[in-house]
């Protein structure tokens, strides 16, 4: 077979458009003749032919039926896009809402809008309960957004829920609880709601937490819930009392973060928190500064906190089991200002407000920390300054913040150790030492048991109740210095320096002589009252008779009375001296200070002395007048010279004087401030 021919030319470069042919250009002829280099006839013949391009022959649409087809097409992806916008938010709808029928609960709402990426915005939104449709949750506005993105990943529903700045109120059987100014967003996930932020400001009270709920698992094995849901809010209701803060005050701020657990039977939850404000008041107590650290679940609860008052300091620490009407059960230690401390253990009952400490002992200032609290200032007495507060145990302490008005009680304070202490009496201090014994207070009255101590010089004892005006009850004061009493009784005579009394009463005795009513015994020691004025005549008219070596004689008053009003009634009142003898029977009378009465002075020789009859004189007298100026008008003298009468008369009415006014001036020294002088602005 002969070989191929082969030609020396080449293909030109093709030019293709709508109206071109390929163009064959020729290679140069290197000196030959090009007719030789010609391709053959059939390919000439298709080299002058023109190619044409295969779309050459397509119509050809102007530009505004162009941009029809566009607008048309776009349509059709909007119906597509809107068909599964209104399928998806069906979908979202009818998901939501059969999530929340499984669970016993529908959604409703005074105005609601849902778009595909709006979300869902609803007013006025309930959580209501099924059957009944009573609402259980409310909320002012409410936005949920449905993150597609995470559902197409995970081909489950997940929204993000939105409040901000709204009014949350909880429902249940008891009533409502609200949250003001509600803020919160979270993420609900097939499994779990994840709680980013939850904040409220409640009054004085902010909170600002993060948490979780895990809930079940969506399954086809599982049953549906068709019953009522319920809350129970009692933790809440418990929780929220104990932060009753009274508004006005600082912020008491709520950090931390819980968790629920659905998953399980019971429900479960736990939260850890930390709260922390200054100038508080809580239930009647005001608070320089309070932190609380507490640990909270569905079955118990558990806090400490440290606290700060005006004066002084308390560390609580408070446990609570159960949430059914359970008492909180308290422990701690009070600290007063010089770091002396007490410790108690108590409880508190939150649906009467009444706090019981059962135990407290130590050495703490508790009048000094009791003021405090201004129920209990109230009821302490106003002039007490303790110097040397003692230890003690105290028991059965209960105030009662729930009653109108608050009022407290104090089972028994018994005094360890001895105390001192300085009570302002009429503008002037009456020092007390060595106080022991028992108290306690039942909101009317304080109660004294066995308690005694040392005041102006000697002794006291109490078996007695004090309402803040009268003190009722067995009084006994033993050897007091009377010149101690000057303060109160005024100046006394150079004489009595070295004079005692002692005194037993039983009764009452008021702040005012008016009301004051009881029995008693009153003596006097060591009085010289009764000899110096009467040796000076005596030793006139008896120098034979009267040992004048007798000249530092002592003097004594025995006086038995029953005071009625604050009038006594001497039964009778014996003053004794080596030298004379004065009885006398009469009234003193405290509200007005005056005495009245009928007396006889018996002047007689030297004890151990043997004396003639006329060493014995009688005089009979009649005793009338105020305290500071007692007459004396003399009846009859027996067995002496008449002048003998006169200086007798003027012995006695300073034998009167000091002996009787003096002595019951004392058991007025308690009184009102302005009794002796309203009495002589009378007189």
């Amino acid at each position: 077979m002969a070989a191929p021919r082969r030609f020396p030319w080449s293909l030109g470069t093709a030019h293709l458009n709508d109206r071109t042919a390929t163009t064959i250009r020729t290679d140069s002829c290197d000196g030959r003749r090009c007719t030789d280099l010609l391709p053959p006839p059939g390919l000439q013949r298709l080299q002058r032919q023109p190619v044409t391009h295969p779309m050459s022959k397509a119509k050809v649409h102007p530009p505004h039926r162009r941009l029809r087809l566009e607008l048309i097409a776009m349509g059709v992806i909007i119906a597509v896009s809107f068909g599964a916008y209104h399928w998806l938010v069906s979908t979202a709808q009818a998901t939501l809402r059969q999530r929340l029928t499984e669970r016993g609960l529908n959604l409703t709402s005074s105005s609601e809008s849902w778009s595909l990426f709006g979300g869902i915005a609803l007013n006025n939104a309930a959580l209501r309960g099924l059957p009944d449709n009573e609402p259980l949750i409310e909320i002012s506005a409410l936005h949920v957004d449905i993150l597609w993105r995470e559902v197409w990943k995970t081909r489950k529903a997940v929204t993000r829920w939105h409040i901000t700045d709204g009014t949350l109120t909880l429902h249940d059987s008891d009533g409502a609880v609200s949250f003001e100014h509600f803020t919160t967003e979270l993420s609900v996930l097939d499994d779990k709601i994840e709680i980013a932020q939850l904040e409220t400001i409640n009054g004085p009270v902010s909170i600002a937490v993060s948490g979780e709920i895990l809930t079940a698992k969506a399954s086809p094995d599982t049953p549906h819930q068709t019953e009522a849901f319920k809350l129970r809010l009692k933790p809440v209701r418990s929780v929220m009392n104990m932060l009753s803060f009274k508004p006005g005050g600082g912020t008491f701020a709520i950090t931390g973060s819980f968790t629920v657990d659905l998953q399980a039977d019971a429900a479960k939850w736990t939260a850890k928190l930390h709260g922390s404000g200054p100038k508080l008041e809580l239930h009647g107590v005001p608070m320089k500064k309070a932190e609380v650290d507490a640990q909270i679940s569905q079955s118990d609860l558990n806090l400490t906190s440290k606290i700060a008052f005006a004066k002084g300091s308390a560390a609580v620490e408070a446990s609570l089991s159960g949430w059914q009407d359970q008492p909180l059960l308290l422990s701690g230690t009070l600290t007063d200002t010089a770091g002396r401390k007490d410790t108690f253990k108590g409880k508190r009952v939150s649906k009467t407000d009444t706090l019981t400490i059962s135990r407290l002992s130590g050495d703490a200032n508790l009048l000094e920390l009791a003021l405090n609290i201004p129920v209990l200032a109230a009821g302490l007495p106003k002039d007490v300054k303790v110097t040397t507060f003692p230890d003690i145990i105290a028991e059965d302490f209960v105030l009662r913040s729930g009653s109108q008005p608050p009022t407290w009680t104090l089972g028994s304070m018994r005094i360890r150790s001895a105390a001192a202490l300085i009570v302002t009496v009429r503008e002037h201090p009456l020092v007390i030492t060595h106080l022991q014994g028992s108290v306690s207070y039942d909101h009317r009255a304080w109660h004294f048991e066995s308690l005694k101590g040392k005041m102006l010089g000697g002794e006291f004892a109490l078996v007695a109740s004090f309402d803040g005006k009268k003190l009722s009850g067995d009084v006994a004061l033993q050897t007091l210095h009377l010149d101690t009493l000057t303060p109160w009784v005024g100046k006394l005579s150079t004489k009595l320096e070295n004079a005692q009394m002692t005194l037993t009463y039983r009764g009452v005795i008021g702040d005012d002589p008016s009301n004051s009513t009881g029995t008693g015994t009153l003596d006097l020691t060591d009085a010289p009252i009764v000899h110096v004025p009467l040796l000076d005549q005596a030793y006139q008219l008896f120098p034979k008779i009267l040992n004048r070596e007798s000249a530092r004689d002592t003097g004594e008053v025995r006086t038995t009375f029953i005071m009625k009003n604050g009038v006594a009634m001497v039964e009778p009142m014996k003053v004794l001296g080596q030298s004379i003898v004065v009885t006398a029977r009469g009234t003193v009378d405290l509200n007005k200070r005056t005495v009245e009465g009928h007396g006889r002075a018996n002047i007689r020789g030297v004890v151990g002395v043997i004396i003639s009859p006329i060493s014995v004189v009688f005089m009979e007298m009649q005793v009338k007048g105020p305290f500071d100026d007692i007459k004396v008008a003399p009846l009859g003298l027996i067995g002496a010279a008449k002048s003998v009468l006169k200086n007798a008369a003027k012995l006695s009415s300073i034998v009167l004087r000091e002996g009787v006014s003096v002595p019951f001036e004392a058991l007025g020294m308690f009184r009102r401030q302005n009794t002796r002088e309203g009495v002589k602005a009378g007189e």
